[in-house]
């Protein structure tokens, strides 16, 4: 049986077949590709972000579901935010308390097999010894540099005292010293202690010690549906998970058609079940049987909604932006990991951490600050959440483990390029390269206007256009378009990763 690795940079895949060589399995792996991921790439994640995981365990027919994201601090809503009408993105307000360490520790305790130093070992290295610049990571650091450039957190990146450009090599020797005693001491040194202490100066003490120390990741009940003899499983609120599965539902119960997809019904279905988003999406702390997102008779009456022949009016969700990483691994025994890591916005709030090498993500951001709304900002509640990886089975077996980055986007990509799949329409690598549309405009109520890549085919523009869609073609392969990264299963003990061209996402397997 195969392993496969589908992550968004080559040296994180390298990262994550390096373990699985060395005796690892897909939990390690994950990890290792995470930490390598956050090193090369901080404009995607890093561990002063978040994380949710679905851990597929060989032998097992439900994955297991992690929620590594943090909550905000306890004197959260003591700052003045009246002037704004949504939280600015640099406002250590943004901060809920980052997820990643305690994350990666939570399921390397449960499921690991290597020592925890060893994960993290190529990571470590990496940032010692320095790596090239990426073309948007160069891109990322000029854009930040009014606001990065006198942190010390940022200095390596502006070594010269000029951004560094695509193809130089990048050191970060502060973040290798941390990620290094992180690797010996586990999680309590992020937690605690200096680090902490540091978290907390450079949110203007809106997080608190305490807030830091008492965090810990959270196992909870995936969500899923049965969607054309597989089943779809995801993360629960307060991430928009449910709304890639509900998609899909919908457009099952709508469409009569099971030899192709028909784009203006997925996209309608989708816009009908996306103008709850903002209402029904958030923090539930323990009274999840209150969530409708997941209940058949809500998604059969938002389909109800959709019109066949025409876009329709509707609510739209709130914008967001994207610093985000997906990555996909399996196993020689098949077991598996769907991981998602984010600052949310690039590199976050860009708020760094002293001398350790990182910065905090500006999750809170999600949160709204409207007056008795369940989202409102406020003291040690969650945010809702963008990140919704996915994992799929069949009869109880693996099937396929796909996720993206993209914000608001996920589950428009994810219901595009889960679809054809499902219908088994096109090729799985078809399936990848085929133009997409993404809905741009975000309005109060309004029609959709769709942005779609060119190479979606002018047969099928034509037909959005005859159904009153606004489009907008652009190129093909737009990077913020994806990337999708999938492992999926071809045969009996036979699997394959795919990685987006969009983005440079890397693949690897071991037969």
């Amino acid at each position: 049986m195969s392993s496969v690795v589908v992550s968004p940079h080559f040296l994180s895949t390298q990262a994550g077949m390096n373990i699985l060589n060395a005796g690892g399995n897909a939990i390690d792996a994950a990890i290792a590709v995470n930490a390598v991921q956050g090193v090369v790439a901080p404009e995607t994640c890093g561990i002063g972000g978040d994380l949710f995981a679905l851990i597929w365990i060989n032998g097992e027919k439900i994955p297991h579901c992690l929620d590594s994201s943090g909550y905000a601090g306890t004197n959260v809503g003591k700052e003045d935010l009246s002037e704004f009408e949504s939280i600015p993105l640099d406002s250590p307000a943004t901060v809920t308390v980052p997820g990643t360490v305690r994350g990666w520790e939570t399921i390397h305790n449960k499921f690991g097999k290597l020592d925890f130093t060893t994960v993290l070992e190529e990571a470590i290295s990496l940032s010692r010894e320095g790596f090239p610049v990426s073309k948007e990571l160069a891109q990322s650091i000029a854009r930040h540099r009014p606001a990065l450039s006198r942190q010390p957190s940022a200095k390596d990146f502006y070594s010269s005292g000029e951004p560094l450009q695509e193809g130089e090599t990048l050191r970060r020797q502060d973040l290798s010293n941390t990620l290094d005693t992180i690797s010996k001491e586990g999680s309590s040194y992020f937690y605690s202690g200096h680090i902490a202490q540091s978290i907390v100066d450079a949110t203007r003490n809106l997080l608190t010690l305490d807030d830091l120390g008492n965090y810990q990741s959270k196992w909870t009940q995936p969500l899923s549906l049965d969607i054309y003899g597989k089943t779809g499983w995801t993360t629960p609120p307060h991430t928009q998970g449910y709304l890639t599965l509900a998609t899909l539902k919908a457009y099952e119960l709508l469409s009569t058609n099971t030899d192709r997809v028909e784009h203006h019904t997925l996209v309608e279905c989708y816009r009908s079940l996306a103008s709850d988003r903002d209402n029904i999406t958030y923090d539930y702390q323990g009274e999840l049987n209150r969530f409708v997102g997941n209940n058949l008779d809500y998604i059969k009456k938002k389909s109800l909604e959709v019109d066949r022949n025409s876009a329709s009016i509707f609510p739209a969700p709130k914008k967001s932006g994207g610093g985000t990483a997906y990555m996909a691994i399996k196993d020689s025994e098949g077991n598996a990991v769907s991981l998602i890591q984010s600052n949310f916005h690039g590199i976050g709030s860009t708020i760094g951490v002293g001398h350790y090498g990182f910065f905090l993500h500006n999750r809170g951001a999600g949160f709204n600050l409207i007056d008795n709304h369940p989202n409102r900002i406020s003291p040690l509640r969650k945010p809702l959440h963008t990140l919704s990886p996915t994992i799929w089975s069949k009869k109880g077996q693996l099937d396929m483990i796909v996720g993206t980055r993209g914000g608001r986007h996920q589950p428009q990509l994810l219901s595009q390029y889960i679809l054809p799949h499902l219908l088994n329409e096109t090729s799985y690598e078809e399936n990848m390269e085929k133009g997409r549309w993404i809905i741009d405009y975000f309005g109060e109520r309004t029609k959709s206007k769709l942005v779609i890549e060119e190479s979606f085919g002018e047969r099928n523009i034509q037909q959005l256009r005859g159904k009153n869609h606004e489009i907008e073609v652009v190129n093909s392969l737009q990077g913020s378009f994806g990337p999708i990264s999938a492992i999926i299963k071809k045969e009996e003990n036979s699997w394959f990763g795919i990685a987006d061209p969009r983005v440079k996402t890397s693949e690897a397997s071991i037969e």
